[in-house]
């Protein structure tokens, strides 16, 4: 049975809305706003804005004579957004509780288009980012530009892992990284939904050069990725067993199904080692700008 998509967002993200933030995602929000280059008095739709890390920023960039719209279907990341918004008295920035799968019929966006438009690390949360992104690209001006991210594949491997078990018992958890197993896949969804001159880049969390704060420090070479860390085959069954009783897991977990998930999850887990036994996580996103033809 297909997740319902928005539902998990809300509940994945209520979850980490008072910890979000204490991550690299406010570096990686500074980072995406810094590719998009805005000028002042550009307007922005900021898609999964959370708890506003992008939307402040951007608000930032774009000045009074600008705007940001941001949307998202978490209360409790809006409610910290919120929270900003009223401390810092920011004018330019109105928010959203809505999904962004289903902007066409979220009355603050209609008829609008918008300069820039941006998704940062959501959209392999989506179960059909090809549909979403020819979606989204109808509320951008001609000459504009969209930005969004993908992980790499090489990732976050224990979710990864846990994605491929709910693909082998059908029983899909919520996330969707499978869809990009390559830089190239993430290349021919931004091409097939119109966009050009594309741009995507590989950026670590960590600094890959090892100087600076801008983000040519954070960009790594996609043929050489930074390695985040080594496991070996038997930290699966920890892995595993953190996993399971999360939000990523509870699917599989329900109606007497954990040990199935557990033996599937440890075959995974054990195909991903190298000849020396090692399992190298891979640090880093792809970060993609496409523009609309004028």
């Amino acid at each position: 049975m297909p997740r319902d998509q928005a539902a998990d967002a809300q509940h994945l993200y209520d979850d980490r809305a008072s910890k979000y933030d204490d991550s690299w995602h406010p570096r990686f929000a500074r980072h995406v706003v810094d590719l998009l280059d805005l000028k002042p008095g550009e307007h922005v739709l900021d898609l999964a804005c959370g708890t506003g890390l992008v939307t402040f920023a951007a608000a930032q960039a774009v000045g009074s004579t600008g705007s940001v719209t941001g949307v998202d279907i978490s209360s409790g990341m809006l409610a910290q957004a919120h929270l900003k918004q009223l401390h810092a008295n920011i004018e330019n920035v109105t928010f959203h509780q809505h999904s962004i799968t289903s902007l066409s019929n979220l009355d603050g966006v209609q008829g609008q288009q918008f300069d820039t438009i941006t998704c940062a690390s959501a959209l392999v949360l989506l179960s059909n980012p090809t549909l979403a992104l020819k979606h989204w690209v109808r509320f951008l001006k001609p000459g504009g530009r969209l930005i969004m991210d993908v992980t790499h594949i090489r990732s976050q491997l224990g979710h990864l892992t846990l994605e491929r078990v709910g693909k082998s018992l059908a029983i899909p958890v919520p996330s969707y990284r499978l869809n990009f197993e390559s830089p190239k896949e993430f290349e021919d969804l931004l091409s097939a939904a119109g966009l050009q001159n594309l741009d995507i880049r590989l950026v670590s969390q960590a600094q890959a050069s090892g100087h600076g704060q801008g983000i040519d420090a954070y960009v790594c070479d996609v043929n050489q990725p930074r390695i985040d860390r080594v496991y070996v085959v038997e930290d699966g069954q920890a892995i595993f067993e953190r996993l399971i009783v999360s939000r990523y897991g509870e699917a599989l977990a329900a109606d007497g199904g954990r040990d199935r998930a557990r033996e599937l999850f440890l075959e995974e887990w054990a195909k991903l080692a190298n000849d020396k036994g090692e399992i190298e996580e891979v640090d880093g996103v792809f970060v993609g700008v496409g523009w609309k033809p004028d």
